[in-house]
């Protein structure tokens, strides 16, 4: 019973620094997302495909919602919470480092819930031809989650300074975006660049995404790659996350 009430005690934290700054959260979870779907639907020719571009760049701007808020935006706040010495007053509360994680991810999936929902509607709003498989869709989300979470945290704790971890953290944060072949075909994409481009997690949580939003569900392999780069980040991050630093 402790453990769960620690738990909500960071997420009711994080919330309300997030509620100081609605603005930019509202500019990595919404604003950016939407105006990138409708920059690639202006430049693409979709007339070309009335039915799976728009899908496809939909599916793409969840995904940009969903790296954006969880590495550049939970990576600034655990950031914040490291060398503002804020992680400190967490440790000797006394809470237990596992308690500050799962806050921590909760409130992750929180964001997550609001900016796929608002970018859900804002598809609808403009006619975007969906069939949801929404349970499939839930388990992608919390996948894709856990794995840009597990990145997050890498960044923060292995940052030397709050200055070089939020240029990692937004680097990061749209750099997994611009880089996997989300918002185009991959073969568009040099040979190279293509090989590498395959293997990041937002190329698996695009094309699960979007496979989903048309009613699908062959994304075995995509929720196998997914979960597997969740756990070894997650484990990666939270094994170099000094709970008291010296």
């Amino acid at each position: 019973m402790k453990r769960a009430t620690d738990v909500i005690c960071v997420f009711r934290i994080q919330l309300a620094g997030m509620r100081r700054e609605v603005g930019p959260f509202l500019l990595a979870a919404l604003v950016f997302p939407a105006a990138m779907y409708l920059f690639a639907n202006a430049v693409s020719g979709v007339g070309i495909n009335q039915e799976q571009n728009p899908l496809r760049f939909l599916a793409g701007s969840i995904v940009f919602s969903l790296s954006l808020t969880s590495i550049s935006w939970l990576g600034y706040l655990l950031l914040e919470n490291r060398f503002t010495g804020r992680l400190k007053l967490f440790a000797t509360l006394p809470l237990a480092p596992s308690s500050y994680v799962f806050g921590v991810l909760v409130f992750a999936l929180a964001q997550a819930a609001v900016g796929t929902t608002a970018l859900l509607l804002v598809g609808r709003a403009i006619g975007v031809k969906m069939r949801p498989n929404f349970p499939l869709l839930g388990v992608v989300i919390l996948l894709t989650i856990l794995c840009l979470c597990g990145l997050a945290v890498v960044v923060a704790a292995w940052a030397r300074s709050f200055t070089q971890g939020a240029l990692l953290t937004d680097t990061l944060g749209a750099g997994l975006i611009f880089l996997a072949p989300i918002y185009y075909a991959p073969e568009m994409m040099p040979r190279a660049l293509r090989l590498f481009a395959q293997l990041l997690p937002t190329t698996f949580a695009a094309h699960a995404v979007q496979t989903t939003l048309a009613g699908g569900h062959a994304i075995g392999g995509e929720l196998f790659a997914l979960g597997l780069m969740a756990v070894a980040t997650l484990a990666l991050g939270f094994r170099l996350m000094q709970w008291r630093e010296n």
